[in-house]
């Protein structure tokens, strides 16, 4: 057999087996090579655990650099600057930090109530809405709400301690002051990550969403 007929040999072959395929639904460009080693390519990785919880999320669209006017360049940089975002906006922290406070003081009031469980979903709520607000930084913002509702809390704790009359037990001191840093250490690290899940849940709301007019593949 001579080439030309072999040749059109095989493109009637390939005409038959294109139509085939047509025929089953598949797509006449699946049958490229191309195709098949970029189906044969190694998946892409798709990150931590963290980040695969918790998506990267755009930064907020209409905000200008909160830092444009920071201006210390040493070597407590992202220490300096937080305390310096913290003080360009005082209200929100201390206002959530009051709210924390007093609904972290009803959780233990009302443990056994139905406010005491409204209060203990408040505090969180605090929490989250300081890392909402202050977007410039808001694990920074939840943390030091948390930091000073919990020693708003302390404060009235010993008020309270000093109103009772003396009796003959003896106040530990020691276990009392114990027992309050591990537990404000704790309050410290939920508020740290309330902050950033309110921050993180703002950008992530804020993000724009494709269009729903696109048609479902079927």
């Amino acid at each position: 057999m001579s080439n030309r007929s072999r040749r059109e040999a095989e493109s009637r072959a390939e005409a038959r087996r294109r139509a085939r395929s047509a025929t089953q639904g598949l797509e006449a460009d699946d049958d490229d090579p191309a195709n098949d080693a970029a189906s044969t390519t190694t998946p892409t990785p798709q990150g931590s655990f963290l980040q695969r919880l918790f998506p990267p999320a755009p930064p907020l669209r209409g905000k200008t650099d909160p830092l444009a006017n920071f201006m210390y360049d040493g070597p407590l940089r992202g220490v300096v600057s937080t305390f310096y975002l913290l003080s360009r906006n005082p209200l929100v922290w201390i206002a959530m930090g009051v709210v924390f406070g007093v609904s972290y003081l009803g959780t233990l009031v009302f443990a056994e109530q139905l406010i005491g469980v409204v209060a203990s979903m408040l505090s969180f709520v605090a929490l989250i809405a300081a890392g909402w607000i202050g977007w410039q930084r808001p694990w920074a913002y939840g943390l030091a709400a948390a930091i000073l509702g919990y020693l708003l809390f302390v404060v009235f704790v010993l008020l309270s301690l000093a109103r009772i009359p003396a009796t003959g037990d003896k106040f530990n001191a020691g276990a009392f002051a114990q027992y309050h840093v591990i537990t404000g250490v704790l309050q410290a690290v939920i508020g740290l990550v309330a902050g950033f899940y309110g921050g993180y849940l703002r950008r992530r709301m804020a993000e724009p969403r494709p269009a729903s007019g696109s048609r479902r593949r079927r």
